[in-house]
């Protein structure tokens, strides 16, 4: 089959390269050649076909009332900005109360940020956009709570269910978290069905807030026995004498630490090299760790203690480790788990994944859910999913999706919804950080992921300059997909909150820019568009995840929604030319470019809606054109799309082509369609695109 594409593709080739090299030589018989017009507007019925969603941060899209944080009225204000977006969906950043200014550590599920109004102001956003035909999702994070007891940066502590928790064991929320005073050893035992048996992990657990008392007050005498450089060991006794000031000799590198500004170098015994003495007056709230160096924190220059062995006992030896290194304690600390190495967070307990419906912590995060889809919300995007149960790679988070998302329909298919937006279940997308073959699995549990794959292919594409696998590899993405759900649903997108900007990501070269915005509402899924990334934002995550989630600069001047930000916006990035207000008015805007393809999109469902299939020449097997991405889009009711982008920088295609080019709709670049006989030509300059209808 390859030698007869090529054969056909040479013959044409051919066939273009003698018509171009004659002519004088009439073609239509009036001696011209048939040149034909791609339109410049296109015509949509109004009619929302495409799904497209709209990822904004409610801290940093819009504030309506001076005080430089993003609300409800804000997005509510700008609905017309999404209609021009032909968007039918709104994914909202998390909107609980949180100790982060980004949300995803969660106060109390039930209720709303206060900063970014009222639940009349929620609602009031919900049945605008509902107007529209526009959906709302939530941002939900079911891994994690808060560990901390205020719901946004300087303000009043409150009660949260972590804070009861952990208050006391007989606590009706204890058994929302997971508690212990020996992890390694209650893992070991199968105490926790969301941790695998070898799962331990140190660096997940951290001390109870207001649990035992850790360190201690009082003069201490503490000995350091050093003959086995792999297992040395600290004894500690209180002590009567007088208390030493730190060993002035740098040529002993033993010390003593027990906070900022306290650290004590010991003195070595002169009768045996090995061993070391100090007597202090200690005063820690904490405990205390010895080190092997007064300016570095290197890996091997920490001693403490085992996990679950924290506590010293006075008078008696404790072996230390420098892998573990926990604080060495003098009461025993109380634990929690935090998956994402933070005490920030902690994680929920659902329990085994084929019972998680029955633990405490589910019912009630699900009947929070139930309130804010009987108030109207369509549907919710779920916050690291692979991180509920610990084994990523298992069937136990895919369990605990299906068992979540069921019992959301539930409610969701009780509750009466305008016809505008009704759907015949929820709509809820996982966020499954992977590549295409580790998310495939998690359909079992969900209708819809984010696809990480398709920008990830995308940008390598775009930045090498060669399209023609391109269409191969999305299509054995969804091959992989609908092994597990016949029905799956690839949230197509670019960047988003978690990761470096596309724009920095393509160089900030404006031509790959608007391309990437071509292909994304060209191609199969149903794609996000992120907060931002409409008007060319770029930024990267080293300085912080701030600089990637900069607020919407609306108009020429005039104050945005910085405020939660801390400062870190770029304001090189946020001029007057990246405004809504200067790209609206400039049709060659990359505003511009995304309101054009994503009116094609609507206007299409074939584009909408179409499958998504290989061009019969211009594919993976073709080596002619490296740089050229070209498929079909086939919907149910027959109708066809042919899509082509020339991903080169520098390179002008000349294609030949048997397909019927003469209806084009819609173009990116330079682009000219040319009937010759009964063929056509289509000429794609560098980093240009163009749609036809067949």
């Amino acid at each position: 089959m390859r030698n007869h594409q090529n054969i056909f593709l040479t013959a044409l080739a051919l066939l273009f390269f003698a018509v171009s090299c004659h002519k004088d030589k009439p073609v239509n018989g009036d001696g011209t050649e048939d040149k034909i017009t791609i339109p410049t507007e296109i015509a949509w019925d109004g009619t929302k076909r495409a799904d497209i969603t709209y990822q904004l941060l409610v801290y940093s899209f819009a504030d309506s009332d001076g005080d430089g944080i993003g609300d409800f009225k804000g997005i509510q204000a700008h609905l017309d900005y999404f209609d021009a977006l032909g968007v039918n969906a709104l994914w909202l950043s998390p909107v609980h109360p949180s100790a982060s200014y980004h949300g995803y550590d969660v106060a109390d599920y039930y209720a709303l940020n206060p900063k970014f109004g009222t639940e009349a102001d929620f609602q009031g956003l919900i049945d605008a956009a509902h107007a529209r035909g526009i959906k709302i999702y939530m941002d939900y994070v079911l891994n994690h709570m808060s560990a901390k007891g205020h719901v946004w940066p300087g303000d009043a502590a409150v009660d949260t269910w972590f804070t009861k928790a952990s208050a006391s064991a007989d606590n009706a929320y204890r058994d929302y978290f997971l508690f212990s005073a020996n992890p390694a050893a209650d893992i070991a035992a199968g105490k926790f069905p969301m941790i695998e048996r070898g799962g331990y992990d140190s660096g997940q657990w951290f001390a109870v807030p207001g649990g035992p008392e850790l360190g201690a007050k009082g003069r201490y005498h503490f000995h350091l026995d050093w003959t086995s450089p792999s297992a040395p060991k600290v004894t500690v006794t209180e002590a009567a004498g007088p208390a030493q000031v730190s060993n002035p000799s740098e040529s002993v590198q033993k010390y003593l630490y027990f906070g900022a500004e306290k650290l004590f170098r010991f003195y070595q015994d002169p009768s045996n090299s090995n061993l070391f003495d100090i007597t202090v007056d200690l005063d820690t709230d904490w405990g205390f760790l010895i080190r092997t160096s007064s300016t570095s924190w290197d890996a091997g220059t920490k001693w403490g203690a085992s996990s679950g062995s924290q506590q010293i006992t006075l008078g008696t030896a404790k072996t230390l480790n420098n892998e573990e290194a926990k604080d060495i304690t003098f009461g025993q600390p109380e634990l929690f788990h935090s998956h994402f190495w933070t005490d920030w967070f902690a994680d929920l307990n659902y329990g085994a994944a084929s019972s998680a419906a029955s633990s405490p912590a589910f019912k009630d995060v699900a009947a929070s859910a139930d309130k804010w889809l009987r108030m109207g919300v369509d549907g919710f995007r779920l916050d690291a999913v692979k991180h509920i149960y610990h084994n990523a790679s298992g069937d136990e988070n895919p369990t605990f999706l299906k068992t979540w998302y069921d019992r959301c329909n539930q409610t969701y298919r009780s509750v009466s919804r305008p016809a505008s937006v009704v759907l015949n279940d929820i709509y809820m997308v996982g966020e499954q950080f992977a590549e295409a073959s580790e998310v495939a699995p998690y359909y079992k549990g969900l209708p819809a992921f984010f696809e990480f794959s398709f920008w990830w292919r995308l940008k390598d594409a775009l930045n090498s300059g060669k399209g023609n696998r391109f269409a191969k590899d999305i299509l054995g993405y969804q091959a992989m997909y609908r092994t597990y759900r016949a029905d799956a649903i690839e949230a197509t997108k670019l960047s988003n909150h978690d990761e470096d900007r596309a724009a920095s990501d393509l160089g900030r070269n404006v031509a790959k820019i608007k391309q990437a915005a071509a292909v994304l509402l060209t191609a199969s899924g149903a794609p996000y568009i992120y907060q931002g990334e409409e008007l060319g934002y770029w930024g990267t995550k080293a300085k912080g995840d701030e600089y990637v989630r900069a607020p919407i600069k609306w108009v020429n001047s005039g104050k945005i929604a910085d405020g939660a930000l801390s400062g870190k916006v770029d304001p090189a990035m946020l001029t007057a030319d990246i405004s809504v207000e200067t790209q609206t008015a400039d049709k060659s805007s990359l505003l511009s470019v995304y309101r054009y393809f994503a009116t094609l999109r609507n206007a299409y469902p074939a584009l909408a809606q179409g499958a998504m299939s290989e061009h019969a020449i211009y594919n993976s097997t073709n080596t002619m054109y490296p740089s050229l991405a070209c498929w079909y889009r086939t919907a149910t009711d027959g109708s066809k799309m042919l899509v082509a982008h020339n991903f080169s920088v520098s390179s002008v295609l000349l294609l030949p082509f048997a397909d019927n080019l003469s209806k084009p709709v819609a173009q990116l670049g330079s682009v000219i369609v040319e009937k010759e006989s009964d063929a056509f030509q289509l000429t794609l300059g560098p980093n240009s695109s163009v749609v036809f209808a067949l």
